[in-house]
């Protein structure tokens, strides 16, 4: 992921000197550095983000700042004087946009280009606009969708002949496939798999009740079988319930080469209906620890079962034959992904596994890849402190894949960045 903006140009409407610096068209993992130019010195130019989701909400930001001497906002330089945000944050204007609480961040998470309107304006009526594109599907990566009675999903490649290291992505309860992140990932060098286990039309069953882990199995085997997917290991990313099943198929599955957890859990839990979440092989329920009754989790839950219910439930990550990436958020509501990821690297370290946690104090249930809005009261913790976690996680995330697969290709793998 490259750490600075696309060529950056000037191409919208002006009146007066006022312009926007920014890149037409970035991808949307990339930084902007945005800059203002052409106001006075010490003159106050506010600018608005807007940007509209899935669903038909405006997405909104402000941040008014004062021009430097040479007459020039330089947003990786100054704080903003008032707005949506407060202090130096050179992506403030984008994690900080709000659309109200009706409004939910995953209605931005779509493959499709996401288009952000900017607008400058000073005391004195000065305005300039820019119109920019964020992008999540660069240029040469092909999507295949997969409509078997037996598999579905979407596939991601790159451009390219191959072999790419492939990944399988994992959504989570709600049942949307995780087109965002498999993209992204093919945008990075990957062929990746968003797989379709639970939800509308999942071949498996309409919720996340008695979930077949051979299910996965089906969709590794046919995945590799691919001509521009590496034979071999595969990593597999998750987030949420899907972190939880990655890290199963870590402990479980010999063709697992890396695992990353997003806000996952070391613990099996079953589902709020009491019925068993995941099944194996043999038909057999996983032990798990009871959310019965319950839509979010929390530690009294995991304290008021027994201490043998939670040895059984808990996954056995020591057999993972693989690098491990658990990322967690202190101000998780959903369920507590620090603590649950923390049981999870522990075993690891004591087994002298590969791990990494990565965990953020201010962050919540929804870190993602970046750069998107943040500012969503259901998935817990502060627009910035979420913002932070994802651009920091993500390349990391990258890393840890990159490393678990290079023996999937012999090397790096064609077009992994």
């Amino acid at each position: 992921m490259s750490d600075h903006s696309p060529p950056t140009t000037t191409d919208d409407s002006t009146t007066g000197a006022l312009r926007i610096d920014a890149p037409a068209q970035s991808r949307v993992d990339e930084r902007i550095d945005l800059r203002i130019r052409g106001a006075a010195p010490g003159e106050s130019v506010t600018l608005a983000a807007t940007t509209t989701d899935a669903d038909g909400h405006e997405w909104r930001s402000t941040a008014t700042f004062e021009a430097d001497a040479e007459g020039v906002v330089d947003l990786t330089e100054h704080a903003p004087t008032d707005g949506s945000y407060g202090g130096v944050a050179p992506m403030g204007w984008c994690w900080s946009m709000s659309a109200g609480d009706d409004a939910r961040v995953t209605s931005l998470m779509d493959p499709t280009p996401l288009t952000i309107e900017l607008a400058a304006t000073t005391d004195d009526d000065d305005r300039a606009e820019r119109t920019i594109t964020r992008t999540v599907v660069p240029e040469g990566v092909s999507r295949t969708e997969v409509d078997r009675p037996d598999l579905r999903g979407t596939v991601f490649e790159p451009s390219g002949a191959g072999p790419h290291p492939g990944v399988l992505v994992l959504h989570g309860s709600n049942g949307r496939p995780s087109l965002f992140d498999a993209a992204l990932l093919a945008a990075n060098g990957f062929a990746a798999f968003a797989v379709h286990y639970a939800g509308d039309d999942a071949p498996v069953g309409d919720g996340i009740e008695r979930v077949p882990l051979p299910y996965f199995d089906r969709a590794a085997s046919w995945f590799t079988d691919r001509e521009r997917v590496a034979d071999g290991d595969l990593g597999v990313l998750g987030h949420s319930w899907g972190a939880l099943a990655a890290l199963l198929l870590g402990a479980r599955r010999g063709w697992a080469g890396a695992v990353v957890s997003y806000n996952g859990s070391g613990v099996v839990w079953d589902t709020p209906s009491g019925a068993p979440a995941w099944v194996d092989a043999d038909g057999d329920p996983l032990d798990a620890v009871s959310g019965q009754g319950k839509q979010t989790l929390c530690d009294g839950q995991l304290d008021d079962a027994d201490a043998e219910t939670v040895a059984a439930a808990t996954i056995q990550v020591e057999r993972t034959d693989a690098p491990v990436l658990l990322i967690s958020g202190g101000e998780d509501p959903v369920w507590p992904a620090r603590r649950l990821s923390e049981i999870a690297a522990d075993r690891l370290r004591e087994a002298g596994g590969d791990v990494e946690h990565l965990t953020y104090d201010d962050a919540g249930h929804f870190v993602t890849p970046p750069s998107l809005p943040k500012d969503d009261p259901m998935f817990g913790g502060t627009a910035r402190g979420i913002a932070a976690a994802d651009a920091d996680a993500w390349p990391r995330a990258l890393a840890c894949l990159r490393r678990g697969l290079q023996a999937a290709t012999g090397e790096r793998g064609e077009g992994v960045e």
